[in-house]
């Protein structure tokens, strides 16, 4: 059986296994704690009092209350549409269309753009939540530059429109990762290929559609799994610009999460919440892997 591998290899490993190592223990530690997590979701554990020390096994009651309560579904629909209009419609085509825009070009344009759009993906979420909070108030620069002098009467983007506030917050801040990938993938294509399509009498928006877009569409596919994946567990921006509020109007998952768990104190309840997002997420992840796959 040894004769069968390869003679690096065969000579190499205690090299591999050193190097396998830390990637081994790094997924232990993550299969320790989502054991620990599926398995408080199955008890009454709480943070605080007697159920934090003497909990009990509920079965499937934590389970069963995920979808016979209104708050997790109400913020799954909430997290949903977070999802859907900032990572997939907002993320993926401005930072789309902005690499195809600045394709090929140089000087100060693309360079102003560049700067702005990797400014909001450098700056820390807690700076980024207090400028889209200074901007968005009623008496902020939206207002005092825009809609005052325009004659109309303040508006209250934070408690009137905090959830779409938030979508364009996080959109500004996450566009920058679509941008550099899809400027990468755009550099890889062919010059060949589109000088042969324009030969042929191929529009701009043709070539794009039938000739670019196809060859890519591996590099759009890894692109929507990374943003849908962080978007939809997105945590720390929306806390801290609306801490899920005002009501449940921006109350997403992962907000739902930490305050059942850390709020209400219902470590147990909250471990199936964290469980049930592990599996969406994980179904989002096989149905992006499948984009992924070249077509028959």
């Amino acid at each position: 059986m040894r004769k069968k591998i390869n003679p690096w290899l065969a000579g190499n490993i205690p090299l591999l296994v050193a190097v396998a190592l830390p990637a081994a223990l790094f997924l232990s530690v993550l299969v320790y704690f989502a054991g620990w997590a599926i398995t408080f979701s199955f008890t009454d554990l709480e943070t605080i009092g007697r159920k934090s020390v003497n909990w009990d096994w509920v079965g499937l009651k934590n389970y069963i209350r995920l979808f016979t309560r209104q708050g997790f579904l109400q913020s799954l629909w909430v997290t949903v549409i977070f999802t859907f209009f900032s990572a997939v419609i907002g993320q993926t085509i401005i930072g789309f269309l902005l690499a195809v825009a600045l394709r090929g070009k140089r000087g100060l344009l693309k360079t102003t753009v560049e700067v702005s759009i990797m400014l909001g993906w450098l700056l820390p979420d807690i700076v980024a939540a207090f400028l889209w909070s200074a901007s968005a108030s009623q008496t902020g620069l939206i207002n005092r530059v825009i809609i005052e002098p325009l004659g109309f009467a303040p508006i209250n983007f934070m408690n009137d429109y905090a959830l779409v506030v938030v979508i364009i917050a996080n959109t500004w801040k996450g566009s920058a990762w679509s941008y550099l990938l899809f400027s990468a993938a755009l550099d890889a294509v062919p010059k060949e290929i589109i000088e042969a399509a324009k030969v042929d009498g191929t529009t701009p928006i043709q070539r794009l559609w039938k000739v670019v877009i196809p060859m890519i569409r591996p590099h759009i596919a890894t692109n929507m799994l990374f943003i849908t994946i962080w978007t939809f567990t997105y945590f720390p921006l929306i806390y801290a610009l609306t801490g899920g509020g005002p009501g449940n109007d921006t109350n997403v998952l992962a907000i739902f999460l930490y305050q059942t768990s850390f709020d209400v104190h219902r470590l147990g309840y909250g471990s199936a919440i964290s469980v049930a997002m592990l599996l969406i997420v994980g179904a989002l992840s096989i149905f992006y892997l499948r984009l992924l796959k070249e077509p028959k």
